[in-house]
């Protein structure tokens, strides 16, 4: 906690120097207490509810600007009052802890893995989460199953609620509300929809596409949603496609979705794979999960983090069942039903590739199979990597396998290929030879 006083404590020298010496005392002579840390919010106590609101409302960007230059800590500060803090209990299993406005808590910004494939997506969340009804209105974010939209679209409910205690949060599955409107039709009594669904400040909904067709349900959804925006109340949606896509959807509530921004969440690169399964890891056991182990997960499960979450935890609890250590061995053993391999097909033998390549470079094959670092083995080795990546469709374990070198060597190699391949003409020749040599 030490260091969260000190973080505040700079901040507040800052203001010092910068704000009118009756203006810091006035605001911020008496806010000096960080009561706690949580999920990267850092609690300060401040005296009164009026010091509290001309801190979030005057000061606040100026703080936030001040901590981003002294720390390169992903950590934000909320200013609350003494009778506002509640306490974390310490929770005995790893279940989800769901809160009262029906998110998982365990959902943050900070335990989201961000890449190049979800870096929009997770900035422009951020920004609707600070800024509730403000920055942008409706948030529209879509992608495949479990890329990660449920997670972004909790993480920022848990950050509103966190923000402003005060807000009425609802998270919901799209068929909840179509049950609800179902039920409330059916019973012909509205009394406890129109208590669940009145007066929200922000309404978060996921799989929006499980409306399709539900005319009488979108129609009341319309409304709701018409009412929120109006009110400057934030909509964040979710879908498994473009709103633009929606089958079975009235057009004027496809059109009121696109208001905003729409955002997507694609596939994850390998190192982003990598990185999720390292904080997962971390997570899941106190066991060491060694890169090689992470390495082969990644290569194989590319459809989705689900996926990707599932192999690992298959491998770490299968190791603590029969007592033994998670090795990579271990992990092919284990995973090996899970695996779709992709085999080369017979008249495209992989190994036909490296025969040719080394022909054309007039270079033993197995010098190109090793390790010498001479340039004339370099060039015709990256070419087969690359090759055996974009022709065969083979892992980088696959192929690291082949060359008896580490995967992160045929990364680096295929990486320098693809970056040449458009500037150099006579790089760009000779690939385009093997491919018509080996019928590519």
């Amino acid at each position: 906690m030490q260091e969260y006083q000190a973080l505040w404590n700079s901040v507040r020298d800052e203001l010092k120097n910068i704000l009118a010496p009756s203006t810091f005392e006035e605001t911020f002579e008496n806010v000096r207490r960080t009561a706690k840390e949580e999920n990267g919010l850092i609690y300060i106590v401040c005296p009164n509810s009026v010091t509290k609101f001309k801190i979030n409302q005057v000061y606040y960007p100026n703080i936030q600007s001040i901590l981003r230059k002294i720390t390169t800590r992903q950590v934000k500060f909320k200013f609350v009052l003494e009778n506002e803090i509640v306490e974390k209990k310490q929770d005995s299993t790893d279940t989800p802890k769901i809160s009262v406005n029906n998110l998982n808590l365990n959902y943050t910004f900070e335990s989201f893995v961000v890449g190049e494939s979800n870096k929009r997506s997770w900035l422009t969340a951020t920004k609707v989460a600070e800024t509730p009804g403000f920055f942008v209105n409706p948030l529209y974010i879509f992608g495949s199953v479990g890329l990660g939209k449920t997670h972004l679209i909790q993480a920022i409910g848990n950050f509103i609620s966190k923000m402003h205690i005060e807000f009425k949060i609802l998270y919901i599955q799209a068929q909840e509300y179509f049950s609800d409107y179902t039920k409330a039709c059916a019973n012909n009594n509205f009394q406890e929809f129109e208590k669940k669904y009145s007066n929200i400040d922000c309404l978060l909904v996921d799989d929006i596409q499980m409306l399709e067709k539900k005319n009488s349900t979108q129609e009341q959804f319309f409304n709701l949603f018409n009412e929120m925006i109006n009110n400057k109340k934030q909509v964040v949606i979710t879908s498994d496609r473009p709103a633009s896509k929606l089958n079975g959807f009235m057009d004027r509530l496809t059109s009121r979705f696109q208001m905003g921004i729409v955002v997507d969440i694609n596939q994850p690169d390998f190192n982003q794979r990598v990185s999720i399964l390292k904080k997962k890891a971390e997570e899941m056991t106190s066991k060491t999960i060694h890169e090689d182990v992470l390495a082969f997960i990644a290569e194989n499960f590319t459809d989705n983090v689900r996926d990707l979450e599932g192999a690992l935890n298959r491998v770490i609890r299968m190791s603590e069942l029969f007592n033994t250590e998670p090795t990579l061995q271990f992990a092919k053993d284990e995973l090996q039903i899970l695996i779709k391999v992709k085999k080369p097909k017979e008249d495209n033998n992989y190994e036909n590739a490296l025969s040719v390549v080394a022909d054309m470079y007039q270079i033993p094959q197995a010098d190109m199979l090793g390790k010498s670092r001479q340039e004339k083995y370099v060039t015709p080795r990256h070419i087969s990597m690359y090759v055996l990546k974009s022709k065969y469709d083979l892992t980088y374990q696959q192929i690291a396998a082949i060359f008896s070198c580490h995967h992160t060597s045929v990364m680096s190699g295929v990486a320098k290929i693809e970056k040449d391949i458009n500037e150099n003409k006579e790089l760009r020749l000779a690939i385009e030879t093997v491919l018509k040599k080996i019928g590519g």
